[in-house]
């Protein structure tokens, strides 16, 4: 590996992560007008690594992350009053926008002959949620009031081709996930993957009239007019043509695939789209509803079947955040501490995908996200005790964090990803198709 290649990392680090630049931060969000003992940057830094670490199960424990990290002996009490402040939330979701416009790069790409190479980009839409102190019902309400009380939903745009999230919306859990959908000129040039829980017809209307191009699940209680019906081989099945859907749902498990051209009647007039239902085997469930407008001349049924599938990868995104960032619900009845805790998770769990995408990038290995996030915690540590530290000598313990990922979190089955898994579409990492 070339010098300059490990220093433009640490640069890039720095840039986002380094004194400079956090406590600025810090002071542009009103979190700290003086800088004491717990400093933004010195916070940020020894909450990434208490979260990224697996240490963080209480308060207490990361107020001692803080002190190892930093050297120090700041009290538990002084350390609660910085957490509490209602600006604290506002300053760690700022340094996450900041960790995900500043440590991302391209780590796919579709080869040239995949009918997907003419997207910009793939973004995925999804959401997680998970359960807070009772306490807290009135500032996060759940929509499980009996179980769960408070709860709030975390709303990811995830882009496929850099494994990166474009921005994370925080909601209560009761509230409707339509509404998070990205902007459609965000998607226009790309393709939008959403499971049902954000099927919205005047949205995906109005991306189609756009230009955009999406894939959405759509529940049973859709009901539009079949105006055309084909089996996977093209084959038309006449006895399908101009029915409502809810009418031949009996017969649909009797076809290994339909793609159908059907037509939405509403307020908003007609809408026509294609409709791609794939049975499912597990006895007495549902068949899938796939809406697309994805030209059928192009790609295929399977093409639209496999393309949803890549929708998983934000699940797994989702299992990082929770098994690996220390993403969950704290002691706390402070919504400041709540909010502001959830960021520090995902900013740690940004820079943990950062370095396994770098890593990728600069040893020429396909790299496990997931496995990256289990083991990273082993050598972290160092690469932020030095930015404290000792900035200037950071190449030398970044690269042997990286190298260490190179060796340790590689893709256990390339080739079954190539066969059946992310890959089957024509997706190549670039280090490879470099």
């Amino acid at each position: 590996m070339e010098p300059y290649k490990i220093s433009t990392v640490s640069r890039q680090l720095k840039r986002s992560l380094g004194e400079r630049s956090v406590n600025d931060l810090g002071r542009l969000t009103r979190f700290c007008r003086r800088e004491r003992e717990v400093t933004p940057f010195r916070l940020a830094v020894s909450l990434i690594e208490s979260f990224a670490g697996r240490s963080a199960t209480c308060i207490a424990d990361i107020q001692r992350a803080f002190n190892a990290l930093c050297a120090t002996t700041v009290r538990y009490k002084p350390f609660h009053n910085q957490l509490a402040k209602k600006q604290f939330p506002m300053f760690m979701q700022a340094l996450l926008d900041e960790l995900l416009n500043g440590l991302a790069c391209e780590v796919l790409q579709f080869s040239s002959d995949s009918p997907f190479a003419t997207f910009d980009h793939i973004r995925i839409q999804d959401g997680t949620s998970f359960a807070l102190k009772p306490a807290l019902v009135g500032v996060f309400p759940g929509r499980f009031t009996t179980v769960s009380p408070a709860a709030v939903e975390l709303h990811a745009d995830l882009d496929l081709l850099s494994e990166t999230v474009n921005g994370v919306v925080l909601s209560p859990d009761s509230s409707a996930e339509r509404q998070f959908l990205p902007n459609v000129e965000d998607v226009v040039g790309g393709l939008l993957l959403a499971d049902r829980g954000y099927f919205e017809r005047p949205y995906f209307e109005a991306l189609e009239a756009a230009g955009g191009h999406f894939i959405v699940r759509a529940g049973q209680i859709i009901n539009p007019l079949i105006l055309d019906a084909r089996q996977a081989n093209g084959r038309r099945v006449k006895r399908l043509h101009k029915q409502r859907l809810k009418e031949v749902a009996s017969i649909l498990k009797r076809f290994d695939c339909l793609d159908l051209t059907v037509q939405f009647d509403g307020a908003q007039g007609p809408w026509l789209c294609r409709l791609v239902i794939h049975p499912n085997l597990k006895k007495g469930a549902a068949p899938r509803y796939l809406i697309t407008n994805l030209d059928p001349a192009v790609f295929t049924p399977e093409h639209v079947s496999d393309a949803y599938r890549l929708r998983w990868q934000v699940e797994l995104l989702f299992k990082e955040w929770k098994s690996y960032a220390n993403l969950h619900a704290f002691d706390t009845a402070n919504p400041h501490i709540a909010e502001g805790l959830i960021w520090a998770a995902l900013c740690a769990a940004t820079l943990q995908r950062y370095c396994a995408h770098v890593a990728e990038r600069l040893f020429n290995v396909a790299i496990s996200t997931q496995t990256a996030a289990k083991c990273i915690h082993h050598v972290l540590g160092s690469v932020l005790r030095t930015l404290i530290e000792r900035p200037r000598a950071l190449n030398e313990p970044l690269e042997r964090a990286l190298r260490y990922l190179a060796d340790n979190a590689r893709r256990a089955k390339p080739e079954r990803d190539r066969i059946s898994g992310r890959l089957k579409l024509g997706l190549q990492h670039i280090h490879a198709a470099a």
